[in-house]
C-alpha cells in the first residue's frame, strides 16, 4: 500500500556571498556582511534589517545624475513611488535586494520575496540567483509552471548551477513530468555529486514511478554522504513501507525522528504504518504529534487514515 509522503521536495537555496565591490561605502558593506552573518545563522529577521540598511545605503549614492537614466531603462520611473528618491544604485543593492528575498523566503513571506527578487532582476537582469529564489518562492505557491519559467532563466545564464537543476526537477515532479525531473536531478548531480538533496529528491521521483529500488539506492547514497539526514532515512522509510516491509519502515521514521523531533511528516508516516501493524494506541499519538506540530497536515492525515481503514477492511 502506498501513502503520499506529506512532505515537501528538498530546495536547495543559492545564497550570495560578500561581494568584493569598490562602488559602495563601508557602511552599506559592513551591513551587508552583517546581513550575511545573520542569515547563516539562522536570525532572517536581523538580517533583513540590515540588507534593508545596506540597499538604503547603496541606493541613494550620487553619481552624475543616473538616476533618471536608471529608472527609465528598468521601468520604475513613474511606477515605483518607492524608487523616487533613488540617486543612482550600486552592483551591492541588487544583491542585497536578491539576500532578503532568500530570508523572507526562510520566513514564508513569499510574495515579498518575490517582489525584492523583481527589484534585484531590475538592476541586474543576469543576476541568476534572483531568477532562482523568485523560482522557489513561486514554487512554494505552487505556481509550478511560472517557477519553472524562472529556472529555465538562471540556468540559461548559469548552465553549470546544479541547485537550479534539482529546483526544476522538483517543479517538474509537482506537475508529473517525471522523466524530466529525473534528467534534472541527473544533471545536478553530474554538476555536483555530493549534493545530498538532489538525490533525496531524485529517490522520491523514482518511487513515483514505481521504482523502489532505485529509490532505495539514492536515498541511501543520500545517508552516504550525510548520516545525519533526517529525511533519507524518511525516504527509505516511505519505499519500506510501500513494500510492506512495515517493521523496517518504522524503525526508518523512527531514526528520522531521533535526528529531528520535530519532523512531523515521520511521526504521521510512523503512525500510519503502526496503524497498519494494529497498533492503534501508538498510532494514534504519533498521528497527534504530527498535527500539534504541523496543523497544516490535519486533513491530509485523517484522509490517509481514511484510506488505510479501508485497505486494512479489504485484508479481512
Amino acid at each position: 500500500m502506498k501513502i503520499h509522503p506529506m512532505v515537501r521536495a528538498a530546495i536547495a537555496l543559492s545564497f550570495l556571498a560578500p561581494p568584493c565591490l569598490a562602488q559602495a561605502p563601508r557602511a552599506a558593506h559592513d551591513h551587508f556582511n552583517r546581513g550575511s552573518s545573520l542569515y547563516q545563522k539562522g536570525d532572517f529577521e536581523g538580517a533583513i534589517a540590515d540588507f534593508t540598511k545596506a540597499i538604503e545605503i547603496s541606493s541613494h549614492l550620487d553619481n552624475g545624475g543616473r538616476a533618471d537614466e536608471w529608472k527609465n531603462k528598468t521601468g520604475f520611473s513613474g511606477v515605483a513611488s518607492n524608487f523616487d528618491n533613488v540617486k543612482v544604485l550600486d552592483p551591492l543593492t541588487a544583491l542585497a535586494y536578491a539576500n532578503r528575498g532568500l530570508a523572507r523566503y526562510q520566513l514564508r513571506d513569499y510574495d515579498s520575496a518575490i517582489a525584492d527578487c523583481n527589484r534585484a532582476i531590475a538592476i541586474n537582469p543576469r543576476l541568476s540567483d534572483a531568477y532562482n529564489t523568485r523560482g522557489i518562492a513561486r514554487f512554494a505557491q505552487k505556481d509550478y509552471n511560472v517557477a519553472l519559467v524562472d529556472f529555465d532563466r538562471a540556468i540559461a545564464i548559469n548552465p553549470r548551477d546544479a541547485d537550479v537543476y534539482n529546483n526544476r526537477g522538483n517543479a517538474y515532479a509537482e506537475i508529473n513530468d517525471l522523466d524530466r525531473a529525473i534528467a534534472d536531478f541527473d544533471r545536478a548531480i553530474a554538476i555536483n555529486p555530493r549534493l545530498t538533496v538532489v538525490y533525496y529528491n531524485r529517490g522520491f521521483a523514482r518511487r513515483k514511478k514505481d521504482d523502489p529500488d532505485g529509490a532505495l539506492k539514492d536515498f541511501d547514497r543520500a545517508l552516504e554522504l550525510n548520516p545525519r539526514f533526517a529525511s533519507g532515512y524518511y525516504g527509505r522509510g516511505m519505499v519500506l513501507c510501500d513494500k510492506n516491509e512495515l517493521d523496517r519502515g518504522v524503525n526508518e521514521f523512527s531514526r528520522s525522528i531521533e535526528l529531528d523531533p520535530r519532523f512531523a511528516p515521520a511521526y504521521a508516516n510512523r503512525g500510519l504504518a503502526l496503524m497498519r501493524q494494529g497498533k492503534d494506541a501508538e498510532a494514534e499519538r504519533d498521528l497527534e504529534r504530527a498535527i500539534g506540530l504541523d496543523p497544516a497536515l490535519k486533513t491530509e492525515i485523517e484522509q490517509c487514515v481514511e484510506r488505510v481503514k479501508k485497505w486494512m477492511q479489504t485484508r479481512r
